[in-house]
């Protein structure tokens, strides 16, 4: 069975509630970023299939509310472990999955390297676009998705 870090997303209502919660980060304005995920979810069920317990696992449909997605109805997800063969291997893929936070300190130093690119015209990427303090907020939200990938 493969499942995406993609299907544990926050439900449209609590996306909206962070993205009202901090209106002035425009990483958590929609779904996709560490700190978007329903991670109690993932987590649950991800150690019910390690220990072959029965276990339905979430869609997240993106297409709900013109494209701000939310997850589907529990009674839609597939079940797995509830007969034999159980799953005997999970792919779980996503793009931030075994990613790990940097520590303050090179965050900071990455952060204000990348300011002087981007105030120098050099820059090359995004991190200089950003305010240091919306980057510590996903830095901290990823600290909390080692429960999920160690």
């Amino acid at each position: 069975m493969v499942t995406s870090i993609d299907d544990f997303y926050l439900t449209h209502a609590d996306q909206s509630e962070l993205a009202s919660k901090y209106p002035t980060n425009p990483l958590v304005q929609h779904r996709g970023q560490p700190g978007t995920h329903d991670l109690p979810l993932a987590q649950q069920t991800l150690s019910s299939l390690r220990d072959r317990q029965k276990v339905q696992i979430p869609v997240y449909d993106k297409s709900a509310f013109n494209g701000q997605g939310d997850r589907t109805d529990s009674s839609v997800w597939e079940s797995f472990n509830e007969s034999e063969p159980s799953i005997d291997v999970v792919l779980f893929e996503g793009w931030c999955v075994g990613f790990r936070p940097l520590s303050d300190a090179a965050l900071e130093e990455k952060h204000a390297r990348a300011m002087e690119e981007e105030n120098s015209g050099k820059a090359n990427g995004q991190l200089g676009k950003h305010r240091l303090e919306n980057l510590r907020f996903i830095n901290e939200a990823l600290r909390r998705y080692d429960a999920i990938t160690e």
